[in-house]
């Protein structure tokens, strides 16, 4: 028979399920358990850039990395990088609601996983999306859920300054003019060198500048 999908229900009634559900690794999809594979060092670099810098600036916001972000019944979220709200609740676990995000942001080696991941997102009411692709050095603003699925689209240009559109005044590089570049003879670690690319920080009164994909 198959196994019974977790609810959050489940999550409060057994302290020891609602434990595993702690760790930054695991997510609940469905209502299924899934483990988030080892991170490069890239991506693991790129998380550090972005969240510092966010955190820079953030006051009276909550900066969060792989922070779990509740979308009932059956999803329990964890974006690489979140910002959000001042009024977002976290005394309740599991979570704080989906919606209660300012901004999520997916830093991915690939981008095999990301529509779905984008599709829940969506349906969970985030309003916006960053999707950071380490090893192309790209990244895609997602905006204006809509059944599901995002309806606007945009490109974060490398050396480009932006910010959430809900906190316009949070600006930073999402994506780096260049990238780290990592010798044939060094190995492969999860740890943060000093020479890791730094993130630029302009001023709140800067304009965002992207370029439209489509709508």
């Amino acid at each position: 028979m198959p196994t019974a999908r977790i609810t959050f229900d489940d999550l409060a009634a057994n302290a020891d399920l609602a434990a595993q559900f702690r760790s930054p690794a695991v997510e609940l999809i469905d209502g299924r358990m899934v483990r988030q594979a080892l991170p490069s060092a890239a991506l693991v670099a790129t998380v550090v850039r972005l969240a510092s810098a966010f955190d820079d600036l953030a006051a009276g916001l909550r900066v969060g990395v792989r922070d779990a972000v509740a979308a009932p019944p059956r999803d329990l979220l964890r974006p690489e990088v979140s910002v959000a709200r001042p009024t977002a609740s976290y005394a309740r676990w599991p979570a704080p609601a989906a919606h209660a995000l300012a901004l999520a942001v997916l830093v991915v080696d690939g981008v095999g996983a990301v529509p779905e991941r984008l599709r829940r997102y969506a349906l969970a009411g985030v309003r916006e999306v960053w999707v950071l692709e380490v090893a192309g050095a790209t990244g895609t603003l997602y905006a204006a859920p809509h059944g599901g699925r995002y309806t606007r689209r945009e490109l974060l240009l490398p050396g480009e300054p932006c910010a959430p559109f809900d906190v316009p005044w949070l600006q930073v590089v999402p994506v780096p003019r260049a990238r780290a570049i990592t010798a044939p003879d060094q190995p492969s670690s999860s740890s943060i060198s000093n020479d890791s690319p730094s993130t630029s920080i302009t001023s709140p009164g800067t304009n965002r500048r992207l370029r439209r994909v489509s709508t």
